[in-house]
């Protein structure tokens, strides 16, 4: 099997382990032969909440918008959630590439003997998803403190398409596996920041199995709270 290629997309103040926990999950799931993982910013160096500077694979634009069908697996990480925060200027940009990336993956059809299509959210990144109507129809979570922000998220994006879709139900849990979207995408929710290590290994667990996904945990010598987290089929 060809290693899962994967995009994490960056914006200005994401937090810096919503994009290395899953990072580093991935890349030592048999010691980097298993997720090939690419990195894409609208700016060639992205600054995180904490200050670290996270240098581009490529640019996120619309010509990576147009070769979306390549990524098995879209990333999006979240950060500090308010008024005036980074994740609320960057939900408020619609017409965007950030937005319209996150949109366009979750409409991709499956390809005939390619691997399924994988959509995560981290933490606050729910948001965008929930944004653009994403989870409505499903279950979804988000960090603890923004339960009642995502909800009001999802209500919104719900009244407004009118589709008879209710808003995504959010759940207090480390992740959320909602299942496949109409188009074919699953769509995989997690909890505040380090629940991306748990979503990460849940999802290795998709791909390949769930012997991997423990060796993958013994390796970072971390405590896989899989019965956290809440998985639909």
């Amino acid at each position: 099997m060809a290693p899962i290629k994967t995009l994490l997309i960056l914006f200005p103040g994401a937090n810096t382990l919503d994009v290395h926990g899953p990072i580093e999950t991935l890349f030592a799931t048999e010691r980097g032969s298993y997720f090939n993982i690419t990195v894409a910013s609208e700016t060639d160096i992205t600054v995180t909440a904490e200050g670290v500077q996270i240098k581009r694979d490529i640019p996120l634009d619309r010509a990576l918008i147009d070769a979306l069908d390549k990524y098995d697996v879209l990333v999006v990480p979240g950060g500090p959630f308010g008024p005036g925060s980074p994740v609320e200027a960057q939900a408020n940009k619609k017409g965007q590439p950030f937005l319209d990336l996150i949109q366009a993956f979750s409409q991709l059809s499956p390809q005939a003997g390619g691997n399924e299509k994988t959509l995560l959210s981290i933490c606050t990144g729910a948001i965008y998803l929930g944004t653009l109507g994403i989870l409505n129809g499903g279950y979804c979570t988000t960090h603890w403190a923004s339960y009642d922000v995502l909800k009001g998220v999802n209500a919104a994006a719900a009244a407004a398409a009118a589709n008879g879709k209710e808003a995504g139900k959010v759940l207090a849990t480390r992740y959320v596996d909602s299942g496949h979207n109409e188009a074919g995408v699953r769509v995989i929710s997690s909890g505040g920041i380090s629940c991306g290590i748990d979503a990460g290994l849940h999802m290795i667990s998709l791909y390949y199995d769930e012997d991997v996904a423990k060796r993958t945990a013994a390796l970072l010598d971390y405590a896989w709270r899989k019965t956290e987290g809440v998985q639909f089929l």
